[in-house]
């Protein structure tokens, strides 16, 4: 049957609810479950695509007979399934803390996957059995697939802005109950399109409203120490959802009141009124009134917000300037207030996320009206390390507190809490934006092997640069255990500043963890000092190796290559560490495990099997080297390319949307190209664009980075486009040969290219924790090569 506008629309529609859905429960785990957790449910969650193509292979002798009737009713379950699964969703108990040794959680967390994956199976049988029946005119079917799962991706950011998460799904409901509609038969349609309409009326009516009246529960709580931990309670006071994620700010009782940059002699000063500001129910940022009761100042003034601008008036310059200063990460604002208290002549304060800064303008204007009405500030809203590579500046403090990426990638969880803004080229550029004699502060968790690694960071990034004197260029003081600020001066410290951190340090009862000058009297003193760096970093029990940015895991320090190590530390918690081999290996087989059930369940299920060994053979290998191909080039691309793009939605925006929709484009010329036998050029030029992504990104971001938004987000997209239109034909092209030997490996194939596709993320990661980025996607791009050496030729229908 020649496919129609109907069912065009059906499956774009339906791919645009299953990618949206995809991006939306990336926000779901990223409120209710700790990290780990989060990346193992959206997984195994998209695992459900693989389990309805090995549905679909087993039942395919029933619904060759009325294929149409089956899209309809699959569609209707999806619909059915999203109602369900948010439901489960939301209400759903999940473990506030799932350990490895403990079982008592586990059962929950099963149940919340199993809820997570159902849209998934459902959406999967509805668009897996369109291009099944529609195998001959795969070309165009699957096009609209992807134009459809492009749309899919734009859609979400925007409706979680404007409406939130439960007005999100809505809106990804009614997208469904759309494709349901035009799939409907014959006979069905017109009880089928006033149901549907009754269906999306009362949704869209109630959108704006939703999410005030059944929100997403976030975590509960939050620990700011060991000591301290704040709970939700009845003290949420505000709750916007912005693209990066969802703000809650919670008001502080006198008692919960918490600076985290103050030394133990400050501990008794009093802290002024505060309110906690939370980012998908963690990363929080405390802002204070400092407006109303500027005293507070002098508090903030001692605590580590405030060492840099100290430090660096150790010596005042003749003209009597104040230093201009530069903040990555604005959050509650201390290191801004902390700075123009000191005596900034100017602050540049860069901010990721326009809904913290809506919190200081709108929510606390009386907290904050005397920081932002200062002419001295500056607030940018970007990417910190986008920001700064289109900054022509130079500056005497550069100042960065605790920057994590700790919200979701808003693409889906493909890859872990990666940062670029602690990578040995940051490092390098944050340097080449100091004047001469300027200081980069940078505070972070206290743990030696965090500072270590800064410092190993550090060493690379400047050991480039022609500095020899490291030790003399660096200084760290420390809350005693919480937290450690590192600074690190363009030059050598000179004795007023060492004389200032020494007062400094005495007078907030900070520990001395790196002094210029002295013996060293620290773990951390001693790998400053120490000549072989290579070898103490391969004796340190933590893996502290340089980070980069083609491998960005600065918080991953479990080494792979030494498992039981690893296995100690499988239960910390994500603000100490990330990425542990053994976690991921454990998830890797597990996803396997159930990919490979999806795959052979239909040859031992299915009643009459199915084409010969021989070609079915090659087809599993073809279709499974798609699908770990194409999310390897599709999650590198992403990274390569977020230093142009800045903030997340832009990444998300530009270069996935332009990826799925060129995929597209390209899906429409497979069947012209593979006729003219052009096809088999399609490999090698995948080798030669992903290689020049691969290893041009580097220069292609000098290019393009210091370019207007819109011309900057063009000339990117181009650069995708070409790479889009390749990777659309492989699967068009794989599907039509499938048909032609056995329509019956149509949804085989569909089984096989969805569950390695889950494989394939995860094995993104693991690879490219190991070799980098860059050749996970030369990889990926062999991947290509080998299936296209093992694709049957054309032959003559057999059915």
């Amino acid at each position: 049957m020649t496919p129609t506008t109907r069912t065009y629309g059906a499956v774009a529609l339906l791919s645009a609810s299953l990618l949206a859905f995809e991006v939306l429960l990336t926000r779901v785990c990223a409120l209710r479950l700790h990290f780990h957790f989060g990346f193992l449910v959206i997984s195994n969650g998209l695992l459900g695509l693989g389990a309805s193509g090995s549905l679909l292979t087993v039942t395919e002798p029933r619904w060759r007979q009325r294929p149409e009737a089956w899209i309809w009713r699959a569609g209707g379950v999806f619909v059915i399934s999203l109602a369900v699964s948010w439901l489960l969703l939301l209400t759903l108990p999940v473990p506030a803390r799932l350990t490895f040794d403990e079982l008592s959680g586990a059962g929950q967390l099963a149940l919340f996957n199993l809820a997570a994956a159902l849209p998934f199976a459902a959406g999967g049988a509805a668009v897996g059995l369109i291009l099944s029946h529609h195998a001959r005119a795969i070309d165009r079917v699957y096009a609209w697939d992807l134009l459809g799962a492009g749309a899919g991706c734009l859609v979400i950011p925007f409706a979680l802005a404007g409406v939130g998460a439960s007005g999100a799904w809505l809106v990804i409901t009614v997208m469904a109950t759309a494709g349901f509609v035009l799939a409907a038969p014959e006979p069905q349609r017109r009880p089928s399109t006033i149901a549907g309409a009754v269906v999306a009326l009362a949704m869209l009516g109630s959108v704006t409203t939703l999410d005030a009246r059944h929100p997403l529960p976030g975590k509960g709580y939050l620990d700011l120490t060991e000591q301290v931990r704040a709970t939700y309670g009845d003290r949420l006071i505000y709750r916007r959802w912005s693209t990066n994620s969802r703000i809650d700010v919670l008001a502080l009782e006198p008692d919960e009141r918490f600076m985290f940059c103050r030394g133990p002699a400050l501990l008794t000063l009093p802290l002024p009124e505060q309110r906690l500001i939370l980012q998908d129910g963690s990363a929080g940022t405390i802002v204070s009134n400092y407006s109303e009761q500027p005293e507070a100042l002098t508090l903030l003034s001692r605590s580590l917000y405030g060492l840099g601008i100290a430090v660096s008036q150790a010596e005042p310059p003749p003209d009597g300037r104040g230093p201009d200063v530069l903040v990555i990460g604005m959050g509650g604002g201390d290191d801004v207030w902390a700075t123009l208290h000191g005596g900034a002549a100017t602050v540049k304060a860069v901010e990721l996320n326009q809904g913290i800064v809506d919190v200081h303008r709108e929510l606390v204007p009386h907290f904050s009206r005397a920081m932002l009405d200062d002419p001295r500030l500056i607030v940018v809203v970007d990417e910190g390390r986008s920001a700064l590579l289109r900054d022509r500046r130079r500056y005497d403090l550069i100042q960065m507190t605790g920057i994590d990426t700790w919200t979701a990638l808003s693409s889906g969880a493909y890859v872990l809490a990666e940062n670029y803004l602690y990578t040995v080229e940051a490092f390098g550029q944050l340097y080449d934006h100091l004047e001469p004699g300027g200081l980069m502060q940078i505070t972070r968790m206290a743990a030696d092997m965090e500072t270590l690694r800064l410092i190993s960071n550090l060493d690379a990034a400047l050991s480039t640069r022609g500095v020899d004197d490291l030790a003399g260029s660096v200084a760290a003081l420390s809350t005693r255990g919480i937290l450690t600020a590192m600074l690190v001066k363009k030059g050598t410290f000179t004795a007023p500043e060492v004389e200032r951190l020494r007062a400094f340090a005495a007078q907030g009862g900070y520990a001395e963890v790196i002094l210029p000058g002295r013996k060293p009297s620290s773990l951390v003193e001693l790998y400053l000092h120490y000549e072989d760096k290579p070898t103490f970093v391969e004796r340190f029990p933590r893996d502290i190796s340089p980070t980069d940015d083609d491998r960005p895991y600065f918080f991953s320090f479990s080494r792979w290559s030494a498992p039981a190590e690893a296995s100690a530390h499988l239960d910390e918690a994500t603000s100490v560490s990330q990425g542990n081999p053994l976690f991921l290996l454990g998830q890797l087989t597990l996803s396997a495990v159930l990919a490979l059930l999806f795959i052979i369940a239909p040859l031992l299920l299915r009643r009459g099997g199915l084409a010969p060994a021989a070609p079915r053979a090659r087809l599993s290998i073809y279709f499974a080297c798609l699908g770990v191909g194409f999310i390897a080039i599709e999650v590198g691309l992403m990274q390569k390319l977020t230093l142009v793009l800045g903030k997340p939605l832009y990444s998300l925006v530009v270069t996935l949307m332009t990826l799925l929709v060129s995929s597209g484009i390209g899906s429409l010329l497979s069947k012209r190209l593979d006729h003219r036998g052009a096809a088999r050029a399609v490999p090698l030029l995948l080798v030669a664009l992903v290689g020049a992504m691969a290893f041009g990104s580097t220069p292609l971001v000098d290019l393009l980075v210091g370019l207007p938004t819109v011309p900057r987000f063009l000339a990117t997209g181009l650069c995708i486009v070409p790479l889009g239109l390749l990777l659309g034909i492989p699967f068009a092209l794989g599907v039509a040969r499938a048909e032609r030997r056995d329509p019956a490996l149509v949804p085989w194939a569909w089984a096989i290219n969805a569950s390695t596709t889950v494989v394939g993320s995860i094995l993104t990661v693991i690879a490219s924790m190991n070799v980098g980025f860059a050749a996970v996607m030369v990889g990926a791009a062999g991947l290509y090569v080998l299936a296209f050496a093992v694709l049957p030729a054309r032959s003559p229908s057999t059915k």
